[in-house]
């Protein structure tokens, strides 16, 4: 009897923490809410939720990821002319540095490009999952992750 309680008692403690765990749910899985944050560059500081309303592409890039450089620069030229749409593009690369040789060796759109300190990049790996891989992810005007590198097919129909 008293092994059956303690097996009951061992499945009663899993089941509770792990629906406790899945109550912190990661962004960046179409369907979720996007985690807010806050990040600057030489223009000001900005969030995500103040972009509510409007739709976003976040995109999380480093130069050692060639794939998600290049597709940084594609997102950048792409949202160039789009109306509809607001670029936050976030670089983890060692230094800034690197980071503004980046920007003006690539032409990007230096307004829309922002360089996340070390010290800062607890929330993108926590909630965005950057520390295991780089993505480009489309917001919805209410705050809902709707798709993951998207492509450029994806973003009009999704957009317009």
């Amino acid at each position: 009897m008293k092994k059956l309680l303690l097996i009951m008692v061992t499945l009663a403690l899993v089941v509770l923490f792990t629906s406790a765990s899945s109550n912190n749910e990661k962004s960046g899985i179409v369907g979720t809410s996007a985690a807010d944050f806050t990040i600057g560059n030489y223009e000001g500081v900005v969030s995500l939720n103040q972009f509510r309303g409007k739709y976003v592409l976040l995109t999380l890039w480093s130069s050692a990821d060639v794939v998600s450089r290049l597709d940084n620069i594609r997102y950048d030229r792409y949202a160039a002319k789009s109306a509809d749409l607001v670029q936050l593009s976030v670089n983890f690369d060692r230094t800034k540095a690197l980071f503004n040789e980046l920007v003006t060796a690539d032409g990007l759109d230096a307004s829309a490009q922002y360089y996340c300190e070390y010290q800062d990049r607890s929330i993108f790996n926590e909630k965005w999952g950057a520390s295991q891989q780089y993505n480009t992810y489309l917001i919805s005007p209410s705050g809902t992750v709707i798709a993951v590198n998207p492509t450029s097919q994806d973003i009009s129909r999704l957009v317009n």
